[in-house]
């Protein structure tokens, strides 16, 4: 797969875009872009596990972009491969909103939980910190490759990142919880909610 480097980020086509108010229970969908990672420094683009990803430079944070918000499941799940994965509401994913710009392979914080993982069978995040995987729509447990990432929660919301991603409890994936209803879960009905409320960069 070729991907083309953008401001040291891998960028792939233009999706649709959200509109509207961003609130407990809006998402905010108009796109505001990548953030622009560190200008003037050369980015070593490497392929490892879940794809494509830039090389920091010292004192910088390792990143991921190309992670998007599904409109049908309201997972998030990596969007850099030629097809979408597998997703619960049917069919595969399908992107909409931001491009989220993720850190992995930093340390924890009191702010900031590691242990969120790509799933290699439907191409979400999940929580890879129980003694089960969780449920995969693709059957079985999520299958984790890739980077270890460490996702901020607990933050003011702002023009660059959004809040309200939230842990599944029930399939243990991130899904966006901003919406009247909550998505569609792998294990039947919409997810369901637990713990931190994390606050992602686009």
């Amino acid at each position: 797969m070729i991907m083309e480097l953008v401001n040291g980020h891998a960028q792939p086509s233009d999706q649709p875009r959200k509109t509207g108010p961003s609130s407990r229970r809006a998402f905010l969908g108009q796109a505001v872009g990548v953030s622009a990672g560190i200008i003037g420094l050369a980015a070593a683009a490497t392929m490892t596990g879940a794809g494509v990803a830039v090389a920091a430079p010292a004192g910088a944070q390792a990143t991921q972009a190309d992670w998007r918000f599904c409109q049908k499941c309201y997972s998030m799940y990596w969007w850099g491969y030629p097809t979408d994965g597998v997703c619960p509401a049917g069919g595969a994913h399908s992107a909409q909103g931001f491009n989220f710009v993720l850190p992995y392979d930093v340390p924890e914080t009191a702010n900031a939980q590691r242990n969120w993982r790509f799933c290699q069978k439907c191409f979400s995040m999940f929580f890879w910190g129980y003694s089960g995987n969780g449920v995969c729509p693709a059957g079985g447990a999520h299958s984790a490759q890739g980077f270890n990432f460490t996702l901020p929660h607990d933050l003011t919301e702002n023009s660059t990142r959004q809040r309200n991603w939230r842990f599944c409890q029930d399939c243990y994936s991130m899904f966006f919880w901003g919406y009247s209803g909550d998505g569609v879960c792998a294990t039947g009905g919409s997810h369901s909610a637990q713990g931190f409320n994390f606050v992602l960069s686009h």
